[in-house]
């Protein structure tokens, strides 16, 4: 049976897979969440739910879905994935392991090559003839079907391992063991996301240069100029751009190195190999912020958001408040998300918002992100300060109902809900987002003569 990937994209990059059904005779659709932005994971997940709803037969396939059963099957992939692993055996006892990381996405062409390269090498030759002559010593067993390696293999960096003695490991701080220590030093100072992507970058890095030195244990001293680039080569082959390698792999590999160097385990007065590869200038950074940065938007945009007909039937009180909040304040979506009660106060005889850190569940962009914004009359003639009165028994936070992510962030349901909003009027470019906002009123702001320091905290 071929089996349909059936996905789809939001304006956020999250996938979707997308479970068609018939009620009476109408053709319906359901979305459930990948909970990934990589379209090589997500289409193995959605493969993989398909195939699992078609064989356990769960009825739910072409009927209207229980939203649970398919949230489950999603919950068991994940967690299938973080212990995968797959064994290789031969009849005369000798094991071949292939272990791989769900959570480092797209290297397929790694596990391809050292999948191929182990069947073509003298060993896994052996493995074959060790087989076919194992299965001719027993023509009486039943021929059994090689199991289905699983779909989330194939989009994974394999770290490989044979049943060989070991080689010896080598002295000095290794790649790995920096990538270890790194997050213990760095924990307290990196918001939880920031730390979380650093460490899928590092990783990806040792896992590539393991498949290069052949070995898990390479010390970083010895990691040369020319493995970083032969490295950036790879990532670029496979349709990353120069900003991204630059930005989210070079740095977080380039923090690696400071802190060996730190330590004495890479020597001082030395470049860091990571460093000066050039890919991408200041002039460069310009050139990308003015084509892909979000746009503002227009006054017409305005007009079709707030309109009273789609606007005011919205039963969240954070799809009234935070978008009126964003167009008043500037404030991005997590501060204003975040806010406390005792955040809402008079400044001498003017009622503000400020936007701070001072709570355990707050955080800030950079320091300079602490500020306090005046509230516009508009917002208080729209009964801003009475919402913020009636919220007081509900607990400290202006929105109790709003649950942290998994990095400490408020904003991922209101944004995405945000997303469904501007769908639902009709702006449909992807660059217009909750972001727009700040865009919209620092332009406003910059036409009445604000300083560029005031109007970009």
């Amino acid at each position: 049976m071929k089996l349909s990937t059936r996905i789809a994209q939001s304006r956020h990059g999250v996938y979707y897979y997308r479970h068609q059904f018939t009620v009476a005779g109408k053709r319906c659709e359901k979305r459930f969440s990948l909970r990934t932005k990589h379209p090589a994971i997500a289409k193995n997940k959605a493969l993989l739910v398909s195939a699992i709803l078609v064989a356990n037969r769960t009825g739910v396939y072409m009927s209207e879905p229980n939203d649970e059963s398919i949230e489950n099957i999603l919950k068991r992939i994940d967690a299938d994935a973080r212990n995968l692993e797959i064994v290789y055996s031969s009849p005369d006892g000798r094991n071949i392991t292939m272990k791989a990381d769900p959570n480092v996405p797209g290297d397929l062409d790694a596990l391809m090559r050292a999948s191929e390269a182990f069947w073509n090498s003298e060993l896994g030759q052996s493995f074959k003839h060790a087989r076919e002559t194992g299965a001719a010593a027993q023509p009486a067993a039943p021929a059994q079907p090689v199991p289905a390696v699983p779909a989330q293999v194939i989009i994974q960096t394999p770290q490989v391992s044979i049943s060989e003695p070991s080689k010896p490991v080598p002295a000095g701080l290794t790649v790995q063991e920096a990538i270890s220590r790194f997050a213990t030093r760095h924990g307290a100072k990196l918001a939880p996301k920031t730390l979380y992507e650093y460490r899928q970058h590092q990783l990806h890095f040792q896992s590539w240069l393991a498949t290069r030195k052949s070995t898990e244990h390479y010390p970083i001293r010895d990691v040369i100029r020319e493995d970083i680039a032969v490295w950036i080569d790879d990532l670029l082959a496979k349709g990353i751009t120069h900003s991204t390698v630059q930005q989210k792999y070079l740095r977080p590999v380039s923090g690696l190195f400071e802190l060996a160097q730190s330590m004495g385990s890479f020597p001082e007065g030395v470049q860091f190999p990571s460093r000066g590869h050039k890919l991408f200038t200041k002039k460069d950074a310009k050139k990308v912020r003015d084509k892909n940065g979000y746009k503002p938007f227009t006054d017409e945009d305005l007009k079709v958001i707030f309109d009273s007909a789609a606007y005011l039937v919205q039963k969240n009180p954070t799809d009234y408040w935070l978008p009126l909040l964003g167009l008043f304040t500037g404030g991005r979506i997590n501060e204003l998300c975040q806010l406390l009660i005792q955040d809402v106060r008079k400044v001498g005889e003017i009622w503000a918002i400020s936007i701070t850190d001072d709570d355990e569940c707050q955080r800030l962009k950079t320091p300079a992100a602490k500020r306090t914004i005046p509230i516009h009359p508009q917002l208080i003639k729209l009964g801003f300060l009475d919402f913020v009165a009636d919220m007081k028994p509900f607990g400290g936070m202006l929105f109790p109902y709003l649950t942290a992510n998994k990095f400490g962030n408020f904003s991922e349901t209101p944004s995405e809900r945000w997303g469904d909003y501007l769908d639902k009027v009709g702006i449909a470019d992807r660059k217009k987002v909750f972001h727009s906002f700040r865009s919209t009123s620092n332009n406003r702001l910059k036409q009445n003569g604000v300083p560029e320091e005031t109007r970009c905290q």
